[in-house]
C-alpha cells in the first residue's frame, strides 16, 4: 500500500490552475491533494453596464459587449487571476472616490469566488476518495478561512494535525516571515519559530512528519528571489538582476532540529526545485500562474518513507 500526494501552491486566483489542480488527482491517480497557500486573486476587474451593452476595458478595450459575450469574458478574467464584477455606472463612480469601499468590495468578491472554487471541488471530487487539504498563504485574506470551514470538500490543514496516510502526519503554516509588501499574514521570525514549534509538538513522531510550511527554509535553492531596493525595484548590477535568499530562518531552524521526512513549500515562485536539509526532502514546485501553467509535485509515501518524488507541470 502507498499514498500518492499531489502538492501545488501559489495559484493566486487563477481559475484555470485551480481546475487543473482538482483534475490532477484523477490524472495522476493521487490519493491526496494539498494546496499550499496564496489562493486568492490580486484585484477585481469591473465590467460596466452601459447603454446598449457592457464594457470590460482591461480585457476587450472599448468594444461594447453583449449579454451573450459576458460569460466568455468573465472566464478570461478569472483565468488571468482576477475577479470579474458587473457594476452599474453610479456604483463605479462611487468606487472611484472611496478606497475603503473598493477594499470591502474586493474582500466580498474574493470570498464569493473562493466559495465557488470549493463548490467546484466538491463537484469534482465527490465519490472519488481523493482527500483535499487547503490552507491560506501569507497573501490571503484571513476571512477566507471561514470559507474553507464551510466546505464539504476541503479540510483546512492549518487547523491541527492531519493524517495523510502511511503513518505520516502533517502540520501546516501559511504565515510567512516579514516581506517588503506587508502582506496580511506575516510575523517576525522569533514568533514564527515559536508558532512552528507549537505545531510540531502535536505530532506523534516529527521524523514521520510533513511540514507543510508556505515559506521555504532560508539559504537554500528554494528561496532565491530578486534583491529589491528601497523602492521595491529589483537591484541590477552589470546588467544582471541580483538574486538572494528571502526564506525563513525559523522554518530552516525547525527542519534542521526535527528532521521531518518531508517539507512542502511555496511562496517563492522563481525557486522551483528540490533540496535536502539533513534527511529532510524539501520541495518548492514554484509558480507560473501568470502563464496559466500549473507547477506541482508528486510524492509517494509508503512503509514510513518518502519512496519517490518528482516535479510535474502542465
Amino acid at each position: 500500500m502507498s499514498t500518492l500526494v499531489y502538492y501545488a501552491s501559489d495559484v493566486h486566483g487563477t481559475e484555470r490552475l485551480w481546475r487543473k489542480f482538482l483534475n490532477a488527482g484523477k490524472f495522476f491517480e493521487a490519493n491526496v491533494l494539498i494546496m499550499g497557500g496564496d489562493v486568492a486573486g490580486k484585484a477585481v476587474l469591473p465590467i460596466e453596464r452601459t447603454e446598449g451593452g457592457y464594457l470590460a476595458p482591461r480585457i476587450t478595450g472599448d468594444r461594447l459587449l453583449s449579454e451573450e459575450e459576458l460569460e466568455d469574458v468573465e472566464t478570461k478574467i478569472r483565468n488571468r487571476g482576477f475577479y470579474p464584477y458587473r457594476v452599474e455606472p453610479d456604483e463605479l463612480d462611487a468606487l472611484r472616490n472611496d478606497p475603503e469601499m473598493v477594499s470591502e468590495l474586493f474582500r466580498s468578491v474574493m470570498i464569493e469566488e473562493f466559495g465557488r472554487w470549493l463548490a467546484l471541488a466538491e463537484e469534482r471530487l465527490s465519490g472519488t476518495g481523493i482527500r483535499l487539504f487547503v490552507m491560506l498563504g501569507n497573501d490571503d485574506e484571513p476571512r477566507l478561512k471561514d470559507v474553507i470551514a464551510a466546505s464539504n470538500a476541503a479540510v483546512d490543514s492549518e487547523e491541527g494535525v492531519v493524517d495523510v496516510g502511511e503513518t505520516f502526519e502533517m502540520v501546516s503554516c501559511g504565515w510567512s516571515n516579514p516581506t517588503p509588501w506587508a502582506s496580511p499574514r506575516e510575523m517576525p521570525e522569533e514568533r514564527l519559530e515559536a508558532h512552528l514549534e507549537s505545531l510540531i509538538l502535536q505530532l506523534k513522531d516529527p521524523k514521520l512528519g510533513i511540514f507543510n510550511f508556505h515559506v521555504p527554509p532560508y539559504g537554500t535553492t528554494l528561496d532565491v528571489a530578486p534583491v529589491l531596493d528601497d523602492t521595491l525595484k529589483p537591484v541590477v548590477k552589470a546588467g544582471q538582476i541580483m538574486m538572494g535568499p528571502v526564506g525563513s530562518k525559523a522554518v530552516r531552524a525547525v527542519i534542521e532540529k526535527y528532521q521531518p521526512a518531508l517539507g512542502l513549500h511555496g511562496h517563492i515562485h522563481e525557486s522551483r526545485g528540490t533540496t535536502k536539509l539533513g534527511r529532510t526532502i524539501c520541495i518548492n514546485p514554484g509558480s507560473a500562474y501568470s502563464e496559466g501553467v500549473l507547477h506541482g509535485a508528486l510524492i509517494e509515501l509508503s512503509a514510513g518513507k518518502v519512496q519517490h518524488y518528482r516535479l510535474a507541470s502542465g
